[in-house]
């Protein structure tokens, strides 16, 4: 089913998709080098104090009623990673121009994943006592699990078609997310943006240590596949108030002195600094709404900190933010706030359904931001995402309530964006979202490759037959018609292999 940005539905769909994907949501620094002239193998011994444990093989259950009971967890094992069999590649270039990097939640866990939270997180609803029962399903896409150590996976209540349990991926895990930082190395993709969301952070000890384990966890993976990152905070939620502008810098301030984040060379620089987003700025919907406080709080970033926590500045802001309408606070204020960024970043996902919708929403706003941006001799970085869908979290949505048309979606945004002179650099949404449906890692394929139990949506939902990793390889040549490698086209330049 096709959504249409029609006056009925349009406001609607802005609303609830505004705060959407974002909100499921040193005393010395080293020489940062971008390593442009040297190849790049990932290797166990790049990444630090993890120990080889060999893999064991997964018990499978047919619980006569899988909705009675508690699933087991795999036996624990100390974690290793493992690369595979990759090719040699180039390290990304470390740099935001001529770059599409990837947001990147990192925020899936099971019980007893050794996760100081320890319980079901975003594969099935927040509660603690949830239980992964298709009743508490709260994502729409099925992620392809075979290439994932067993070990890492935990088991669910879900039934695939040959009886077996459904099992999940956790982040916690150092050979998960190793795993994704080897798809993006092997699909051209250059990094990602991590987010660190910030409500419950400064509350719960265990929350933020589980959210600082991912990092760890990709700045690891990063170095070991030559890939980039960079965090990505979140100020949005129900429970966040002005006062999380002093939390977020205190958070950073550990980041910097403590996990020494920004010491790693792959730690994204722009502009001879490490770079830093922050999302939730300007929102009608966040309860951030300081101006002050927030004037202060990049001056902070930019100037008056000590030197070892100055970053470059991303906002993450309304897709209305330079006019100041629909999701966008509308005190003339916020014009001061957007100007004094070092770049600025709209979330689009959901305000177009069509490609048709997409070219009238380029040229009359997209376009008009860029050549903004590019006045003030700001970063401009507009979103890509592949379509969308969140049923089992909102059971009113249909599935696939915005097809993403074999790919055809998603290439018309990154031909538009690639073909603009204004714009350098793209937000790919998301590699991992399968919350609400624009994942772009590998998922489900065919309907027979999901559980029995529960709603789902697979990539040939609009009729044609796709690999799991089909958006992936778009991610990738799209990162080569950004980077020149390849010539502009809008006709997606590859076809499907589906005898890999």
């Amino acid at each position: 089913m096709t959504i249409s940005l029609c006056s009925a539905f349009f406001p609607l769909l802005v609303a609830t998709l505004v705060l959407s994907t974002e909100v499921h949501a040193s005393s010395r620094e080293e020489l940062l080098n971008s390593a442009n002239d040297t190849t790049f193998r990932a290797s166990v011994p790049q990444v630090r104090s993890l120990a080889r444990a060999k893999p064991t093989r997964m018990p499978t259950t047919k619980p006569t009623n899988p909705n009675i009971g508690k699933p087991t967890s795999h036996p624990t094992s100390k974690p290793t990673l493992h690369p595979t069999s990759m090719p040699t590649v180039t390290p990304a270039t470390n740099t935001l121009t001529q770059q599409i990097i990837c947001g990147y939640q990192g925020w899936f866990a099971y019980k007893g994943d050794g996760a100081p939270i320890n319980r079901w997180k975003h594969w099935f609803d927040d509660p603690a006592s949830s239980e992964p029962i298709a009743g508490n399903l709260h994502v729409d896409m099925f992620p392809v699990t075979d290439e994932y150590d067993q070990a890492d996976l935990g088991i669910s209540h879900l039934l695939m078609t040959d009886g077996t349990n459904a099992t999940f991926f956790s982040n916690v895990k150092p050979r998960v997310v190793l795993k994704h930082f080897e798809w993006m190395a092997q699909y051209g993709i250059s990094g990602v943006f991590h987010m660190r969301f910030m409500e419950g952070l400064s509350t719960s000890a265990n929350n933020r240590e589980w959210k600082t384990m991912v990092l760890r966890n990709v700045r690891n993976a990063a170095e070991a596949t030559g890939r980039l990152f960079a965090v990505s905070y979140n100020i949005a939620g129900n429970s966040i108030d002005d006062s999380v502008l002093n939390e977020l810098k205190v958070d950073w301030m550990r980041l910097v002195d403590e996990e020494r984040i920004t010491q790693s060379n792959r730690y994204i620089r722009h502009g001879g600094l490490p770079v830093l987003r922050i999302f939730g700025i300007g929102f009608k919907t966040v309860n951030v709404a300081n101006i002050g406080a927030l004037a202060e709080l990049i001056d902070w970033f930019q100037k008056s900190a000590e030197s070892k926590y100055r970053v470059f500045l991303i906002g993450g802001v309304p897709s209305r933010w330079r006019d100041r309408v629909n999701d966008a606070r509308e005190e003339p204020e916020w014009k001061g706030i957007y100007d004094a960024l070092d770049g600025i970043h709209p979330w689009h996902v959901g305000r177009w359904s069509t490609t048709a919708s997409f070219e009238t929403y380029y040229s009359n706003i997209i376009s008009l931001d860029a050549s903004y941006c590019a006045s003030k001799g700001v970063l401009y970085m507009p979103t890509m995402f592949p379509g969308f869908s969140w049923h089992n979290m909102n059971k009113d949505s249909p599935i696939n309530s915005i097809p993403r048309l074999g790919g055809n979606f998603m290439w018309a945004q990154a031909y538009r964006y690639v073909a603009d002179k204004k714009i350098s650099t793209i937000w790919m949404a998301q590699f991992d979202e399968v919350d609400e449906g624009t994942a772009i890692f590998k998922v489900a394929s065919r309907q027979s490759d999901v559980p029995v139990d529960g709603k789902w949506l697979t990539l040939d939902a609009d009729g044609q037959s796709l690999p799991s990793d089909w958006y992936l390889s778009l991610c990738g040549e799209a990162q080569k018609m950004l980077a020149k490698k390849i010539k502009l086209t809008s006709k997606i330049p590859i076809k499907p292999n589906l005898f890999a």
